[in-house]
């Protein structure tokens, strides 16, 4: 009732209400996204013999980083048949995160990472790949 009383007297004499923004987060913002392997006209080329890779992501205002590996293609098929290969979550205040993975099999995927604030995410993706 009060609020209704405050809004119509403020609509009638034109003052405007200005909200609380004190409250709302910054985005999380991926700053830098990079592996242990060169990449190369946005390709990484793991090479036969690599059994590793590290991932990289510097990130302000993330709690986790997720890694995804996604077969390579267009469409809703393949962004649902993409796979969870790891996650870092920011217990040290850093805003660094990495994952080192061990390469099963030969590649043609794209990695998606996504940086998870409170309240939004925010995403990043490479593409790599291997030769048998």
């Amino acid at each position: 009732m009060i609020l209704n009383v405050f809004l119509s007297i403020s609509l009638m004499l034109n003052v405007p209400i200005k909200p609380d923004t004190s409250h709302i987060l910054p985005p999380p913002k991926i700053v830098k996204f990079y592996t242990s392997i060169a990449e190369k006209d946005g390709w990484v080329n793991v090479t036969k013999d690599t059994q590793e890779i590290t991932f990289y992501v510097e990130a302000q205002n993330t709690d986790t980083v997720l890694f995804w590996l996604m077969p390579t293609g267009t469409g809703p098929d393949a962004y649902n048949q993409r796979k969870l290969i790891g996650y870092d979550i920011n217990d040290d205040g850093d805003n660094k995160f990495s994952l080192t993975w061990k390469i099963p099999e030969p590649l043609l995927d794209h990695l998606q990472v996504q940086a998870l604030g409170l309240e939004e995410i925010a995403n990043e993706w490479l593409s790599i790949y291997s030769l048998p």
